[in-house]
């Protein structure tokens, strides 16, 4: 009986994800608007549920469907306790995809007490690109945890704001060698001249991955004053 439960509620759910995103611009366009918001409204239901695989499925519609409404129960997914990994990095995805109205909530997530959630919270930051992110990443490169620590250096990389740089540099003297490795990317992602001494002095660093990235890093800065790509 419970397994047939599970399968008609993610049956359902399918039906709801086809018709909320196949038809999404159709209804749109027909001025069937309140059609959407209700697969919406639906989907939102799921995703607010016990079932894991439903609450996925959700996650996954509410971020192609991109309404902003999905926002705040994505985040609360998000920071749910009880959600899976797995869980996560598909909200974190419905995020990503929904874009600059999940911004300020993720940036308040970043000061989450789950090392987790603050990771996944840089991370769609990071691939937002929204400039909004810059100062709060800035922070989150002095977390406590230094798998927060790359995350938000390599964030940073992908946005490419100078503000970036000189915090960066200083993130080359991190304790931890890994992240050290994920600054010197980041810096040669950002490719400011202003990084090409620190990361000439990285190329001395005890650990041969940061040597090696520092080195590659280098590489795209020359290549940027030289007037390549």
């Amino acid at each position: 009986m419970w397994k047939y439960k599970l399968t008609t509620s993610i049956a359902i759910l399918g039906l709801v994800l086809f018709v909320a995103t196949s038809n999404a611009e159709e209804l749109m366009s027909s001025g069937s608007d309140r059609a959407l918001g209700d697969s919406v409204g639906t989907l939102i239901q799921q995703l607010k549920g016990e079932d894991p695989h439903s609450r996925m499925l959700a996650a996954d519609a509410l971020g192609q469907i991109k309404d902003v409404r999905a926002v705040k129960p994505l985040i609360a997914v998000l920071e749910d306790e009880n959600s899976s990994g797995r869980t996560q990095t598909l909200v974190a995805g419905a995020l990503v995809r929904i874009g600059a109205p999940a911004v300020e909530p993720l940036i308040a997530a970043l000061k989450d007490e789950n090392p987790l959630v603050r990771m996944q919270a840089a991370g769609a930051l990071g691939q937002i690109k929204d400039i909004r992110a810059v100062d709060p990443l800035v922070g989150a490169l002095k977390d406590e945890n230094p798998i927060i620590r790359m995350q938000a250096a390599d964030s940073l990389g992908q946005i490419k704001d100078s503000r970036a740089v000189e915090p960066l540099i200083d993130a080359l003297k991190d304790n931890d060698s890994l992240v050290r490795e994920r600054v010197a990317n980041a810096l040669g992602q950002i490719k400011d001249v202003r990084a090409v001494k620190p990361l000439i002095t990285a190329l001395k660093d005890t650990d041969s991955l940061v040597r090696l990235q520092a080195a590659d890093s280098l590489g795209k800065i020359k290549n940027v004053r030289a007037g390549g790509p």
